[in-house]
């Protein structure tokens, strides 16, 4: 294994590195339903990405107020009786490893709020692995803005040019594009990869072992 490809890699977390759109999707459908708002977890599965009260004015078309109270409907099921059961995905742990090992410094850019993020992150029991974890109230913009992964580049005193975003969305891949990261990688799962190049990947893969070949050479 040679020397790394980047100083610093920046972690979307939803369908990235943790299996969590179905969860997310399951505790979407209770808090709308009960706001009397019925969706499916088909209807929810493709909208996930943006903030969640984004989600809920589409899909519903309620006002903004009436879309507040059912994201803190939904972030209160979801902390309380969904994020114990997200399991990592494939791999997930493996790639945290390899890149700490090589001296990588990490951070998490999500969509959650951050006090969510840092609680996905010690519910996989990453404590300690990433040097920041920037959420939705964490920037001045979230994502897709780059002012959310600038951030966390500012914290971990690394250069775009010396970084690597990766992410399963268009949110995440412009994220990256437009704050200049090297690399900006995607997952295919919940987009096509014809998709996620077209919103800026620079390249795309199947499973988190072949982020680690990118980046840390080896075998995936």
């Amino acid at each position: 294994m040679g020397a790394p490809a980047v100083r610093a890699v920046l972690f979307d977390l939803d369908g990235t590195l943790v299996d969590s759109l179905p969860t997310i999707a399951e505790a979407t459908v209770e808090a709308f339903t009960r706001h009397g708002h019925p969706v499916t977890v088909g209807e929810v599965l493709p909208r996930i990405g943006p903030p969640m009260e984004v989600v809920a004015r589409e899909l519903t078309g309620v006002g903004p107020d009436e879309a507040q109270a059912m994201y803190t409907a939904y972030q209160d099921l979801y902390y309380s009786a969904y994020i114990q059961r997200t399991p990592p995905h494939t791999g997930a742990h493996d790639l945290v490893d390899a890149l700490c090992a090589a001296g990588v410094a990490l951070a998490v850019v999500t969509n959650k709020n951050e006090f969510g993020g840092r609680l996905m992150v010690e519910v996989q029991h990453w404590d300690g692995r990433f040097d920041a974890i920037v959420g939705r109230d964490t920037a001045a913009h979230s994502k897709p803005h780059p002012d959310a992964a600038l951030f966390a580049l500012h914290a971990l005193d690394v250069s775009p040019a010396d970084a690597a975003f990766i992410g399963d969305t268009e949110f995440d891949m412009n994220c990256g594009r437009d704050a200049g990261l090297a690399y900006v990688i995607g997952i295919t799962g919940a987009r096509t990869a014809a998709h996620l190049r077209a919103e800026g990947a620079t390249h795309v893969v199947d499973t988190l072992a072949e982020v680690g070949v990118l980046l840390l050479g080896g075998e995936a």
